[in-house]
C-alpha cells in the first residue's frame, strides 16, 4: 500500500480531559506511550473513557446512536479534549444534544476528517463478532475507514461516487429521461472502478498482514483468506451493468449495484467463517483482522491508537496473553479495560470508580 493522507508519527495521546460524559464529571489523565489500563467495577466508567475519545476522534459514539445519553445528567454538554505527542496538535470537541463545536489547535472545524486523520482509532469490543457475521454495511465500513487512512485519493475517490450516486438516485425516483442517466453514469463508473480498485488492492494487503500475525500471534484458529467482492472491475463493465439493470433500477428508484453493495469475503478454512466459526472464534478472527489493520495503518506512518474494551472477559488466558506479549512491542498506544488490576510492568494504569479516575502508575 501506498501511504496516504500526511500524518505526524507517534499520534498517540499525551493528555485527556473529559467532562460530563455519562458518569464521568471531570477527568483528566496523562497516559504511557505504550499499554494503559483502566479498571474498577463495572458501571465505574472505564468504558466511558474509551467512548469518549472515539466521540472526540470520530464524532459519534460506538454504544449509542445519539449524542444525548452521553451527556452526564444535569449538564446541557459533553466537553472532550486531548493533546498528542505532535506538541502542535491538540483537539477538543463539545458536544449538546443539538449542536456540535470542535476546534484543532484552538482552530474552529467542522470537519470530522480532520479529526480522524489527527487522531486514527482501532476498537476491539465485546461487539466486535459482528465485523465477521454482521451485515456488509460493517465489513465496508472495516475497509473505507482503513483506506482512508493509508491512500491519499480513497476519500475523494468515495465522495465523487457517492455524490453521483444520490444524483442517479434522484434521477431515478423521477423517471429521468436515459440521456441523463447516462451523462451521470459514465463519471460515476470511473469513480466506483477506481474505489473498487482500491479495496481490492487493500483487502490483498490485509491478506499478507494476516498472513504474519498468523504466524506472530499463534491464536487457534482455521487459516482465514480474504477477497473482495464487488459488483463490477471496470468503469465499462459498471455501464454496462447499469444499462441491463436500469429498467428495474427505474422501477425500484434507487441504484443496486455498485461499490455501495460490495463485500469483503471473510473465509475459515474452505468455508465462510461466520457459519462454520464459534462466536468466540470469530471474535478471535475479527480481532485479528483489525490488528492487520492497525499494523497497514501503521506502516503508513499513522500508528493509530487501540481502544480495548474488557479483553480479559472477552479471550480466554492463552489468547490475552499472546495478545498483550504482542501489543507490548508495538509502536501503537493502547487503552485496555478490565474489572481486576493488571499489574503490566511500564504500563499506565488507572482506577476508575464512580465516575472518578485516580491515576495510580
Amino acid at each position: 500500500m501506498t501511504a496516504g493522507l500526511q500524518h505526524s508519527p507517534r499520534l498517540l495521546l499525551t493528555s485527556l480531559h473529559i467532562e460530563n460524559f455519562r458518569n464521568l464529571d471531570s477527568a483528566s489523565l496523562e497516559p504511557l506511550p505504550g499499554l494503559n489500563w483502566l479498571f474498577g467495577e463495572n458501571g465505574a466508567g472505564k468504558t466511558s473513557v474509551l467512548e469518549a475519545i472515539h466521540v472526540l476522534a470520530r464524532g459519534r459514539s460506538f454504544r449509542a446512536n445519539s449524542i444525548s445519553p452521553l451527556i452526564r445528567d444535569g449538564a446541557r454538554e459533553l466537553r472532550v479534549v486531548a493533546r498528542t505527542a505532535n506538541p502542535e496538535a491538540r483537539a477538543g470537541v463539545e458536544r449538546s444534544a443539538s449542536e456540535w463545536t470542535g476546534r484543532i489547535n484552538r482552530q474552529p472545524t467542522t470537519k470530522m476528517s480532520e479529526f480522524a486523520r489527527l487522531l486514527p482509532l482501532v476498537l476491539v469490543d465485546p461487539e466486535n463478532h459482528a465485523l465477521v457475521e454482521g451485515a456488509p454495511a460493517i465489513r465496508r465500513s472495516f475497509l473505507d475507514w482503513g483506506l482512508f487512512h493509508v491512500e491519499q485519493s480513497y476519500l475523494s475517490d468515495w465522495k465523487r461516487y457517492s455524490r453521483l450516486l444520490r444524483q442517479r438516485n434522484a434521477a431515478l425516483r423521477t423517471q429521468a429521461a436515459p440521456a441523463l442517466l447516462q451523462a451521470l453514469e459514465q463519471p460515476m463508473a470511473e469513480a466506483a472502478a477506481a474505489v473498487e480498485a482500491l479495496r481490492a488492492r487493500y483487502v490483498s494487503a490485509l491478506q499478507a498482514g494476516l498472513a504474519s500475525l498468523e504466524s506472530e500471534l499463534e491464536f487457534h484458529v482455521d487459516t482465514i483468506a480474504l477477497s473482495y467482492r464487488p459488483s463490477a472491475h471496470t468503469a465499462e463493465e459498471y455501464l454496462a451493468r447499469w444499462l441491463e439493470t436500469r429498467d428495474r433500477d427505474l422501477e425500484q428508484g434507487f441504484t443496486r449495484d455498485g461499490p455501495h453493495r460490495g463485500d469483503l469475503s471473510i473465509r475459515a478454512g474452505d468455508r465462510m467463517a461466520a457459519p462454520r466459526l464459534s462466536r468466540g472464534q470469530m471474535k478471535l478472527v475479527a480481532l485479528m483482522l483489525k490488528l492487520a489493520q492497525m499494523g497497514l495503518a501503521s506502516s503508513a506512518d499513522c500508528e493509530p491508537v487501540l481502544l480495548l474494551d474488557d479483553p480479559v472477559s472477552e479471550l480466554d488466558g492463552y489468547h490475552l496473553d499472546r495478545l498483550l506479549t504482542w501489543l507490548r512491542v508495538q509502536p501503537n498506544q493502547a487503552w485496555i479495560t478490565a474489572v481486576a488490576r493488571t499489574e503490566d510492568a511500564g504500563a499506565g494504569l488507572f482506577h476508575v470508580e464512580q465516575g472518578k479516575i485516580l491515576q495510580v502508575l
